[in-house]
């Protein structure tokens, strides 16, 4: 049910990174998604959808996403929105205009998806709610990305990936400190990144019902509970095996918190018991004489081997029945991860990566994520694209995560703010003097505005 096959397609791009006319592969090529996102999971979202070949109509404020003016190297420019919107066209609407608020639901009726994170005041206050564009257009599929979930005495709170981390756990299990202060990841905001894909889901599951069905529907996911679902592995609670981390937290956490223990000593009484002890040595980074290797021995077979070729043991996966528990066998344990530390600083990663995948023990060197800007299999794959931005120019960026036999859609730039405004509205049958006078009264914007 491509409702938009008829419609102006969305743009793909010649050799020199410039928006042309020919129509998006991919298999959403004909679905157009308006995208009320900023930051990271809803614009991430919009992203791997005009990956996937729809057009992805990013509605813009006259301000921008926020994201544009974070470490911005131009005007409404930043490396970090170009990161995130990759592919799509940007429309400048003011919907604190009544004629702005006309022209986003006249863009609605056109719209097969909508994906936003906003919270429900302001979508609602704006007018970009589910309640008034499903009014507008009843076979909208409309997913709403919130913090906490839509129930609850926190559903109208915002979040962000660091609170969330902090909130759910995920900053206590990573077990990082600095100078007694939590540290949150910061590689990735993966709470984010997981919502993003999660609300992706949501969209195409909800378009698969639409075309069943002729109805749209609301759709939602949340920040929490995807931080809750990408720790499902510690988050598990088997009531007549509680872990260690959860008998820990019933007994020790407790007496730490009735004498105020200071949050560091609470760390590294957790730090003990939330990690298995056979990860301890087995699954981690270690480091060599001029760098450091990922050891990824997760299977017990890869394990074994790795205790062969070094000349070491363990009987914990070595002795049936051994009893890994008591203070002797944990000492020993102790003592293992203190000799692995000492073989693998002995040599060079790159003698350590030969001779291990020589015997089939995956492992990896620990790098620089700017390395792999030149890293051939990311190259190779198209992990990694290079493009024309109309004003940073030429460069590089993460590439889309899937391939399809039938068509890709080519990757594209992300787009200046406003940058497709006058294209879009012409799509939706505005005359040039209806456009010219929107853009006059301030309703709608081509440029945007700076903010200093």
């Amino acid at each position: 049910m491509e409702r938009h096959a008829d419609l102006a397609t969305p743009k793909g791009e010649d050799e020199k990174g410039a928006q042309t006319a020919t129509e998006s592969a991919g298999p959403l090529a004909g679905y157009r998604i308006l995208e009320f996102g900023s930051f990271v999971a809803g614009p991430f979202a919009g992203q791997l959808l005009a990956d996937l070949g729809a057009d992805v109509i990013k509605v813009e404020p006259p301000t921008g996403d926020p994201w544009r003016h974070h470490t911005s190297f131009s005007p409404n420019e930043s490396r970090l929105f170009m990161a995130l919107n990759r592919g799509k066209r940007s429309v400048c609407l003011d919907l604190k205009h009544p004629e702005g608020v006309e022209t986003c639901h006249r863009l609605a009726k056109s719209a097969d998806a909508v994906v936003s994170n906003n919270r429900p005041d302001t979508a609602k206050k704006l007018k970009f709610d589910y309640q008034t564009l499903g009014k507008v257009n009843p076979s909208l599929v409309y997913c709403d990305i919130s913090a906490y979930g839509t129930q609850g005495p926190k559903a109208e709170e915002p979040g962000f990936d660091l609170i969330m981390q902090g909130y759910t756990g995920a900053m206590a299990n990573e077990g990082k400190m600095d100078r007694g202060h939590p540290v949150p990841v910061r590689s990735s905001s993966f709470i984010d990144y997981s919502s993003g894909y999660a609300a992706v889901n949501a969209v195409l599951a909800g378009l698969l019902a639409r075309n069943r069905t002729g109805k749209g529907q609301m759709v939602t996911t949340s920040l929490l509970g995807n931080a809750l679902a990408m720790q499902s592995l510690t988050l598990i609670r088997l009531y007549s095996h509680l872990s260690p981390a959860q008998e820990w937290m019933n007994r020790e956490h407790e007496e730490l918190l009735k004498r105020s223990a200071s949050y560091a000593e609470m760390q590294d009484g957790y730090r003990e018991v939330a990690v298995a002890p056979q990860y301890a040595c087995y699954y981690r980074a270690y480091k060599t004489r001029d760098g450091a290797l990922a050891l990824g021995t997760l299977a017990i077979p890869a394990r074994l081997r790795l205790l062969r070729y070094l000349g070491l043991s363990d009987p914990r996966i070595e002795v049936a029945g051994y009893d890994a528990h008591t203070d002797d066998a944990k000492a020993d344990a102790a003592r293992l991860v203190c000799r692995l530390e000492e073989k693998f600083a002995s040599r060079t990663t790159s003698e350590w990566i030969t001779e291990l995948r020589r015997r089939d023990i995956p492992c990896e060197p620990v790098r620089f994520v700017e390395e792999m800007a030149d890293d051939e299999q990311a190259l190779a794959n198209g992990y990694v694209v290079e493009l024309e931005h109309p004003v940073g120019g030429r460069y590089q960026t993460s590439g889309p995560v899937s391939r399809f036999e039938s068509g890709n859609a080519p990757p594209r730039t992300s787009p200046t703010l406003g940058q497709h405004t006058r294209e879009v509205l012409g799509e939706l049958g505005l005359i040039e003097v209806r456009i010219e006078h929107l853009l006059k009264s301030g309703a709608v914007c081509e440029s945007g505005l700076p903010i200093s």
